[in-house]
């Protein structure tokens, strides 16, 4: 079997699709969509990716080209439809291309930040899920795996898994620069995940603010603040504490929080680090915070020259990985292990 026939990626991502629009397809796509699009005939399988920088569908199907995007769009519902059909910046990637293009978004080469560390876990954990809702077969199966194995050889190759290269990280350096050495009130910090840990370390090595954390899951929430030296609030008390909080970032999913408080006093920095954005509402309730989202966030970052090297690097390997792809060994082979190293 070729593994790469029939293969193909529908996306849009930070480089060319605004953050607005991706926090829609975002709240509108997803692993519920998996066997609709099976069964209405859009594609033979199908995996969703959704990630701070992007969406996209990875799927099997007969059609060519153009057709991909059309035969998908006729089966999905029709707010999805719509969203899709207006989006600017839809890629469609098929073959080896498609192959090419999962392993470098894996391996953080093409990441707001080069090389972040959650990517792999994003779209291992992609692959699963839809897994579980019975949307791969052999070919999303032979995809997912050689891309995850060269994704991982890459970074190892480029010492992307030394430090903490995130958005968090970032997200973290972004306020620094912006305060400056403004009074420090407490930080309130929503969430207790990946992102919000890889932030909230960074914060602890400037020192500036105390922290408080809020989660939906208080034991996770309760895990990092014992990490951290933070204090936690339970979730139903996140906005008493606004009025308190110099900053408040968000590294939640789920769409707006509400916002029902009317205070004076309100944080001087607002930081959203969701995808669809989750602080709207408390920014129109405080229209004189500074504001701070992805999309902003992607105009602050670069690669710098240093990080050339390691991208090279990254590249040399998942060529190599290419190649034996494309000659549809996908298996796990001895030969396969070969590249890792």
């Amino acid at each position: 079997m070729n593994t790469a026939q029939g293969i193909f990626c529908v996306g849009v991502d930070h480089h060319s699709t605004p953050l607005r629009v991706r926090e829609v397809l975002a709240s509108l796509a997803g692993e519920r969509w998996i066997q609709h699009l099976i069964e209405h005939e859009g594609a033979a399988e199908v995996v969703f990716l959704s990630t701070c920088n992007r969406v996209e569908i990875y799927g099997r199907s007969e059609k060519r080209g153009p057709e991909i995007t059309s035969c998908l769009a006729r089966s999905m519902p029709a707010d999805l439809r719509r969203a899709w059909e207006d989006a600017r910046g839809v890629y469609l990637h098929e073959g080896i291309a498609c192959w090419r293009h999962l392993a470098e978004v894996a391996s953080g080469l093409r990441s707001m930040v080069v090389g972040e560390g959650e990517i792999l876990g994003q779209v291992r954990r992609a692959y699963s899920a839809s897994r579980e809702s019975g949307g791969t077969g052999k070919s999303m199966h032979a995809l997912f795996q050689s891309a995850l194995r060269a994704a991982r050889a890459a970074r190892a190759a480029a010492d992307f898994g030394k430090g903490d290269a995130s958005v968090g990280r970032l997200a973290a350096e972004a306020m620094e620069e912006i305060l400056g050495e403004n009074e420090r009130r407490p930080l309130l910090l929503l969430g207790s995940g990946h992102t919000a840990r890889s932030f909230a370390l960074v914060e602890k090595e400037f020192g500036h603010h105390s922290l408080w954390i809020s989660s939906r899951s208080e034991e996770r929430a309760s895990s990092l603040a014992s990490e951290l030296g933070a204090e936690v609030l339970p979730w139903s008390q996140w906005q008493r504490a606004v009025k308190d909080s110099a900053v408040v970032v968000s590294a939640l999913a789920g769409g707006e929080l509400p916002w029902d408080g009317s205070i004076d006093q309100g944080p001087d920095l607002l930081l959203d680090l969701g995808v669809p954005r989750t602080l709207t509402a408390l920014g129109r309730a405080f229209p004189k915070a500074m504001w701070v989202d992805l999309e902003e966030l992607a105009r602050r970052s670069e690669v710098m020259p240093e990080s050339l090297g390691s991208i090279h690097r990254a590249e040399e390997v998942l060529r190599k990985h290419e190649t034996h792809f494309a000659m549809g060994r996908a298996d796990g082979s001895p030969r396969a292990q070969a590249f890792e190293g």
